[in-house]
């Protein structure tokens, strides 16, 4: 498992700190110790020539895995009652009221949403989102799952995602017999000194190990598609990067197989939440940047392009193609067809319909219906009729 392996990991990116960055053209696709120098260059993150090379190569690469195409996804939030203590969320068990409302969607409003995607914004791709609600345990996520999956059926496929706590091997089976094709957790930093002060209490999420080593549960049980990440502006964030990039190179040697999606979020307001700003979070240009050379370092990983960040922002990060892209998006149980109120963080939300050309004008085309295997940056077949 990582957890054993994450002391040493550590000390190696502390070593890299000191390298001198190797020119693109010698950079060999993944391997994280090829790519961490990059970061700590001086002449990283500040807009100059070297900026320029890695994002030109970055859209380079993706367009020639994906031609342009973006695959579409919507969070559907579940439940927004959470026993945890994360100091950077509004759905902090201790906020008792700031741009919250506390509720869980019984199985009929959870269809209802669903429906609503699907036939009025033509989403299908749709992704469970769950706080670490004591009562959504994985018994209802597969009910969710089998529910999302009928609903999609009814209107010619589509895929069922999740983004959930940390849970066990079996549970992640349970699962994909489900039906379920992806599912999302975010590291939130691999500073293990720092962790704990950003998670109090004594829960799954606490436990750094434990959610340290839930990508391999994931990759063992069958998810076929998995996507890990940090949020960025919690600590040090290039050596999270850096970090980041060595535990894909482990799972990929050890399984054979590593993350399919990359999880970019960085540190937004949230209206409830103890930490509003951080020294850590990097800038637009080092955030670019960032994903630039992980776009390098492994082209056919996506990463998971949020509404946590402007129209603009958003089509910078998505040069090329190869993201996950979201357009409708709302962060409360019951935001779209029942219009319930509340976030968890601040985001915008880019109407489906209205944001789709929007995207073709910028050389984009955005793929609603797509399937496990164009993750690979594979030729691209329509999934649905």
């Amino acid at each position: 498992m990582f957890s054993a392996h994450h002391h040493a990991a550590w000390e190696q990116v502390a070593d890299l700190r000191g390298h001198p960055a190797a020119p693109l053209d010698n950079l060999r696709p993944l391997l994280a110790s090829d790519f961490a120098p990059l970061l700590w260059d001086k002449q990283f993150g500040c807009g100059g020539s070297l900026d320029r090379a890695i994002l030109g190569r970055s859209a380079e690469l993706k367009s020639a895995l994906y031609g342009g195409r973006l695959f579409v996804i919507v969070p559907i939030y579940v439940s927004s009652i959470c026993s945890e203590q994360c100091v950077y969320c509004n759905y902090r068990a201790g906020n008792n009221g700031l741009s919250i409302e506390r509720r869980r969607l019984s199985d009929s409003e959870l269809e209802q949403e669903a429906q609503y995607l699907v036939e009025q914004k033509g989403q299908r791709v749709l992704e469970l989102v769950y706080a670490s609600d004591p009562r959504m345990r994985v018994d209802s996520m597969c009910r969710h799952v089998e529910l999302l999956r009928r609903v999609l059926d009814r209107r010619g496929g589509g895929l069922v995602a999740m983004s959930a706590e940390a849970l066990e091997e079996n549970e992640y089976r349970l699962l994909v017999d489900a039906g379920l094709s992806i599912s999302v957790l975010w590291q939130e930093t691999y500073d293990k000194s720092r962790y704990p002060l950003l998670h109090p209490g004594k829960t799954r999420k606490t436990d750094f190990d434990y959610r340290l080593d839930a990508y391999e549960r994931m990759l063992v049980a069958g998810i076929p598609n998995v996507g890990m990440g940090v949020l960025l502006g919690l600590a040090d964030w290039r050596q999270d990067w850096a970090m980041l990039m060595l535990h894909e190179e482990y799972l990929r040697r050890q399984y054979g197989r590593s993350a399919t999606i990359l999880g970019i979020p960085r540190l937004k307001h949230a209206p409830g939440a103890l930490l509003q700003e951080s020294p850590f979070t990097p800038n637009q240009q080092e955030f670019v940047a960032a994903i630039a050379v992980h776009n390098i370092f492994s082209p056919p990983t996506a990463a998971f392009v949020s509404t946590r960040e402007s129209w603009d922002a958003c089509v910078e990060l998505a040069r090329g193609g190869g993201c996950l892209f979201t357009l409708n998006c709302s962060t409360t149980p019951g935001g779209y067809s029942l219009q319930r109120g509340g976030c968890q963080f601040t985001s915008n939300s880019y109407d489906a319909p209205v944001y789709s050309a929007k995207l073709r004008s910028e050389g984009l085309e955005p793929i609603f219906c797509w399937n496990n295997r164009d993750l690979a940056g594979a030729g691209f077949e329509t999934a649905c009729p």
